[in-house]
């Protein structure tokens, strides 16, 4: 009988378990801008308390950091918008590199016995890319975007808002939900105050480190003639936030542009192998130095929840998965059942049922 429960139970878990995925991805545009606001509340929550101690008024502190943040937020939206449209207004430019370069490129090989291609189709091709009407065709998915970040925006700055006007009382909502059992409220306010430290350092290291690989990829463009050179670092910066695979897509596109603009395979290749450098040290050296063992978390963990995350939420999700897996860590700890799962994904935090 007693297995018998305990299958059933099993069963209902992982029922329970696909509802929720299921639910997570449908509900993704409301879920989206919640876990984006928690986080950036958990980050500032120390700025918000620093204010308190310093007698400010809370609605002048909560008015200040509010502006402040959503102004961050609104100037990252307006340098991809503005590089967009440097690019749109740079295409004539674009397109007769791209010919000059096709022109050498085909030169070289009808220079080879039994070969003879016409560079004029794929000239063509290329015009055709970066034409006004293939401007105007994707304007109707560049303004679905936009719609969409506006909308994210939004939700985002009536999350964060609400967040922070309660986040320096979160001892007594606890408290309140555990009212008369003080061994559960402890506990509670434990893992709480886990999730707070390992999300704050790790938000803090990691818009250090990659603030330092964006200013560097934007020095290396700069240096090396890349048009859009600043972007380049922008985009860097923000790449570096999704674990493992994001240097490698901030590297592709001043990479792509150079082998257009820059004049010899090995320019490329040397702009290539200084670009991968400052991805090493920052990323594989200064990175786990400044990090340690702060989240608990193995790099098979961080893979698998970068492609969950992905799958469900995109390239957000890919930004926020390691803050959600520390936050599915430590929920998870909370249930005896799942000690297992806890150990898959890493060392026991200090607040782990297990001790």
């Amino acid at each position: 009988m007693e297995r018998d429960l305990r299958t059933i139970k099993v069963i209902l878990l992982i029922f329970g378990g696909i509802v929720i995925v299921y639910l997570l991805h449908i509900l993704a545009t409301l879920l989206i801008p919640l876990a984006l606001a928690l986080f950036i509340a958990i980050l500032l929550q120390p700025i918000l308390a620093w204010f308190e101690r310093k007698r400010w008024p809370f609605s002048l502190s909560l008015t200040a950091i509010s502006i402040t943040t959503l102004s961050f937020l609104a100037l990252f939206g307006t340098i991809f918008y503005q590089t967009g449209l440097s690019i749109a207004e740079e295409k004539d430019v674009l397109l007769a590199q791209i010919n000059t370069k096709l022109d050498g490129i085909f030169a070289w090989v009808n220079s080879l016995p039994g070969i003879d291609l016409k560079a004029e189709q794929f000239t063509e091709m290329f015009t055709n890319i970066i034409s006004s009407d293939w401007l105007l065709k994707s304007s109707g998915v560049f303004a679905g975007i936009l719609g969409d970040f506006t909308g994210t925006f939004f939700m985002t700055a009536l999350y964060l808002i609400a967040f922070l006007g309660g986040i320096l009382k979160y001892e007594q909502y606890i408290r309140y939900l555990e009212e008369g059992n003080a061994s559960k409220q402890d506990n509670l306010l434990q893992s709480f105050e886990q999730v707070k430290t390992s999300i704050t350092t790790y938000i803090k290291i990691k818009f250090f480190v990659s603030f330092l690989t964006g200013l560097g990829f934007a020095l290396a463009c700069w240096l090396f003639g890349i048009n859009f050179a600043i972007f380049w670092g922008f985009l860097a910066f923000i790449l570096n936030f999704i674990p493992t695979v994001g240097s490698i897509m901030a590297t592709i596109p001043p990479i792509a542009l150079g082998l257009v603009q820059l004049d010899g395979t090995g320019v490329v290749f040397l702009l290539l192998a200084i670009l991968a450098l400052i991805q090493v040290i920052f990323g594989n050296i200064v990175e786990p130095r400044l990090m340690g063992s702060s989240l608990s978390l193995n790099t098979v963990a961080v893979i698998l929840g970068l492609v969950f995350w992905g799958y469900i939420w995109g390239i957000t999700g890919m930004i926020l998965s390691v803050p959600l897996l520390v936050l599915v860590k430590v929920i998870l700890t909370q249930f005896p059942e799942a000690t297992i799962l806890v150990r898959l994904m890493g060392a026991s935090g200090v607040n782990s049922n297990e001790e």
